[in-house]
């Protein structure tokens, strides 16, 4: 929908503060200034580089899903301090502001450490939470990251002086009330989450179950509109897209089918695994890229296939001189078993 309304001429600067899920950018209408090659995590890093000056397009990454423009690229040069002054002040802004936080917590935790965590809160409009107990892997709910927190109640004990830990969007302050040892939940205690799991397992069965169905009535009929609907499946059309393509709910078309692109116009697809979907495709059109299109990717692609080859090269480098390192005794490995784990806690904060 979004994309739809970006490539009628939508506002860039009103769709991101509309929908938007990245603090960083929603309020700037999405804009995140030039990046180096290498700084992004690679799907959008690809993007940003191929992407032709203007096109907008999907991409998805371990963050989600992103719409991508590409308004300018600048050949690699050494940018004077104007060019850079915007992004100084922006990271001595943030060192600033984290360095506030970072002070912050540590005068609540000496106080709570004085007064106690209720009275504390209460002196500075704050709210006291009391979790239920929770396991050294488990998650805080409302917190974006309690992992810290976990680690330093892990290695505190019951009623020690309240501690401060990083939340990924400031920090808590936070004291164990109470450690439950490790034990076997009794089965009543454990029901749902046994059912929980069964579903879990039962769903990929089910799903692939669905989706074979599906391939199978539509290519029998040779009607996928009609076998979708017949199956309360989902029926979408997507845009051109290439192999490096995102689609919605279905994530980079070479990457989860890349035997599509062998396909005839009109031809049906059987079963496709889409991680938390399945897929079955109809290609309605296809397009061969021109000779000038094959010419501008030729260099990337050459650059590609030679770095493949350089990984290689060093892996069977590395590994020959680690067996000759072995051989020679110039290299031991101690394969002894680690000492018995101890049992977890969970604490209660």
């Amino acid at each position: 929908m979004v994309l739809k309304q970006l490539q009628a001429g939508g506002s860039w600067t009103d769709l991101a503060k509309k929908y938007s899920d990245d603090p960083g950018s929603k309020d700037t209408g999405g804009e995140l200034g030039f990046a180096q090659r290498g700084k992004m995590v690679p799907a959008f890093d690809n993007a940003i580089f191929t992407q032709k000056i203007g096109e907008i397009d999907i991409v998805k990454t371990n963050f989600g899903y992103h719409i991508v423009q590409v308004e300018e690229r600048q050949a690699a040069h050494t940018q004077a301090l104007s060019e850079v002054e915007a992004n100084i002040l922006a990271t001595l802004t943030r060192q600033a502001q984290a360095g506030a936080e970072d002070n912050y917590a540590q005068l609540l935790t000496s106080e709570a450490i004085k007064n106690g965590l209720e009275k504390t809160a209460a002196a500075h409009h704050l709210d006291v939470v009391t979790t239920d107990p929770v396991a050294h892997d488990g998650v805080i709910a409302a917190l974006p990251d309690g992992a810290q927190i976990l680690a330093k109640a892990f290695e505190a004990k019951q009623g020690d002086p309240p501690q401060s830990a990083p939340t990924g969007e400031g920090f808590a302050v936070f004291q164990v009330t109470g450690v439950v040892p490790a034990h076997s939940p009794a089965f009543a205690d454990w029901k749902s989450h046994v059912l929980d799991d069964y579903r879990q397992e039962q769903l990929p069965l089910m799903l692939g179950q669905k989706t074979r169905e599906l391939a199978d009535q539509a290519k029998a009929t040779n009607d996928l509109a009609k076998a979708a609907k017949a199956l309360g499946a989902t029926v979408k059309t997507s845009d051109l897209v290439g192999e490096s393509g995102q689609v919605p709910d279905f994530g980079e078309v070479g990457q989860v089918a890349p035997q599509l692109f062998d396909m005839n116009v009109g031809a049906i697809s059987g079963p496709i695994d889409a991680g938390r979907t399945g897929v079955v495709v109809k290609i309605d059109d296809k397009q061969e890229p021109s000779a000038d299109e094959i010419a501008k990717n030729l260099d990337q692609t050459r650059d590609e296939l030679l770095d493949q080859r350089r990984n290689e090269a060093f892996s069977v480098f590395v590994s020959s001189v680690f067996n000759d390192y072995k051989k020679r005794k110039l290299v031991v490995i101690n394969a002894k078993p680690q000492g018995p784990q101890l049992p977890g806690r969970q604490p209660g904060m």
